[in-house]
């Protein structure tokens, strides 16, 4: 309609305010606060869909699934690789290329990801190193001084300025009304610039509702993340055996001492089970502490029982056995014996056979534990074997392990370093739609009503900036006088002669004046609203 016409660049100015906004988040590079990160391709690990010299943008995500083709820094290389994640587990990324037949060796962590697959450009970064050459580059800073030359020309400069600087000037205008009131002192004018703000913001809320809305409902609303349940199994040893004087510090052998059996041969053997988990419940299982002596040459192999199976319940239990060294001293001395092969040193090692089953955070969990304690005999005694324990203490050991499974959880879009969930960026989209084109239902009927009841005024709120008010018309009597239909061809008439509208108000009757070309154009609105013509004796008078 020809009465929201002063309005339409208000609208205007929100839709490329918001656009312009929606292109710097989205394509802009993250290290100047946008969310691209922009791969050239220089491999062919990743065809058939994707080839050398593609240009890849990337927008880094909250969370990472198998089947995602993602950037990630590769610490072992230190570059980057654009390959496709294949598995997932304790945190790390397994990373295979389309085109390979083997997985990457380096698997990163979700921080080192940086971005998945948004956008693939062919041939783009071909394009991009191509301008890189020196001299394209040389070129392309002789164009550009070119043109910065031409803007010496006071004529093309002025031109030039006015086409490239016009909307981005109104855009400033209409947030500058938005934070600094009108000034004018006519209250018609201020009413006007206060619709304009009003068309300003509420289409600004409209347009940046309609592109959040449309990101937001591009993605699900709840994703499948891979939930993994960690949880650590400790085991402790003990031994320890009285001793006569003289070869220890004390009469009482402790644990890493070596174990003679010419001076004991009842040692005590302590386990003790701990099961580190949270939310574990009704965990129960059951252990059976052995004593195995092996010859690891050939094979052989006693296992002698310290404690029979045993059931157990919680998250811990301990067991204590005696262990009889003479006894496994007889085993090998009977073996030795009976096959006539020797071997210099033998392994006596306990288990202590733990199965464990239960429940973690509600999900079923069976598990084993078997760590060892291992000594060497070589017909004299029994040492503590460290041999592969470098910096650890055999005598404890921990095995951390974890609960693999799914959930489902709200998706989320990561705008500039925080996530927001995607079902609540749809309700704000919606709810920022319904605000914003209700206001602007109202503005609309708004001016309807005061087109229908007060024309005089709208004719102020629609052309005051343009508009002069007179107290008596001191326009020249001898130009012809041409009737106009309507207030919107008055305002083309000015804009064409670029003149103002003089307005004189005789007493509820308002005349408006356009001088172009020679010609006088009037229009004039009655205090009835509806009559449009020259009063009676007008022309003649002024002619």
């Amino acid at each position: 309609m020809h009465m929201f016409r002063r309005f339409r660049p208000s609208l205007a100015s929100a839709f490329w305010m918001a656009a312009m906004a929606a292109l710097w988040l989205f394509f802009v590079p993250v290290r100047v606060g946008g969310m691209a990160s922009y791969i050239i391709v220089i491999g062919n690990s990743m065809e058939p869909g994707f080839h050398i010299g593609d240009l890849i943008v990337t927008h880094e995500e909250s969370t990472y699934r198998v089947g995602d083709a993602v950037v990630y820094r590769n610490g072992e290389l230190e570059n980057f690789v654009f390959h496709r994640i294949i598995a997932e587990g304790e945190g790390r990324f397994t990373l295979k290329g389309d085109n390979n037949t083997w997985t990457d060796t380096y698997q990163p962590t979700g921080d080192e990801i940086i971005g998945k697959l948004w956008l693939r450009i062919p041939k783009g970064g071909k394009v991009i190193q191509a301008i890189r050459q020196p001299a394209v580059m040389a070129l392309i800073a002789g164009a550009l001084g070119g043109f910065l030359a031409l803007g010496w020309f006071p004529a093309r400069a002025k031109s030039r300025k006015q086409m490239n600087n016009h909307r981005l000037a109104a855009i400033k205008q209409k947030v500058q009304n938005v934070f600094r009131p009108a000034s004018s002192n006519s209250s018609s004018s201020s009413q006007g610039v206060l619709f304009e703000t009003g068309f300003f913001v509420l289409g600004l809320v409209a347009f940046s509702s309609l592109i959040l809305g449309i990101v937001a409902f591009s993605r699900p609303a709840a994703r499948i993340v891979s939930n993994e349940i960690g949880y650590d199994q400790l085991g402790f040893f003990a031994y320890s055996a009285q001793a006569p004087q003289g070869v220890y510090d004390a009469n009482t052998l402790k644990n890493g001492d070596p174990i003679f059996p010419n001076l004991t041969c009842t040692v005590d053997v302590t386990f003790q089970y701990t099961l580190v988990a949270m939310q574990a419940e009704n965990i129960a299982g059951a252990y059976q502490l052995t004593a195995s002596i092996s010859e690891p040459t050939s094979g052989w192999q006693r296992t002698i029982v310290l404690q029979d199976k045993t059931p157990f319940s919680g998250n811990a239990f301990g067991v204590n056995a005696k262990l009889d060294l003479c006894k496994v001293e007889k085993l090998i001395q009977d073996m030795e014996q009976s096959t006539d092969f020797r071997s210099g040193s033998y392994l006596l090692t306990i288990s202590p056979n733990i199965e464990v089953n239960g429940q973690l955070a509600g999900r079923s969990f069976d598990t084993t534990f078997n760590p060892a304690l291992t000594f060497r005999y070589d017909h004299v005694h029994f040492y503590l074997l460290k041999e592969d324990a470098t910096n650890e203490n055999v005598l404890n050991v921990s095995i951390h392990g974890a609960l693999s499974g799914e959930r489902v959880e709200a998706n989320s879009l990561r705008i500039l370093g925080r996530d927001f969930a995607v079902p609540a960026l749809r309700w704000i989209a919606m709810l920022g739609l319904v605000i914003s084109l209700g206001g602007l239902a109202y503005l609309a009927w708004s001016i309807q009503t005061l087109a229908q009841r007060d024309p005089a005024q709208l004719a102020r709120i629609r052309y005051g900036a343009q508009m002069v008010d007179v107290s008596n018309t001191a326009l020249p009597l001898s130009n012809p006088v041409v009737e106009i239909g309507s207030l919107d061809d008055l305002g083309k008439l000015a804009e064409r002669f670029q003149t103002v509208i003089w307005h004189t108000d005789r007493g509820g009757t308002h005349t408006y004046d356009v001088q172009g070309g020679g010609t006088l154009y009037r229009l004039v609105i009655s205090a009835s609203k509806t009559e449009s013509a020259v009063p009676e004796g007008e022309a003649e008078e002024k002619s």
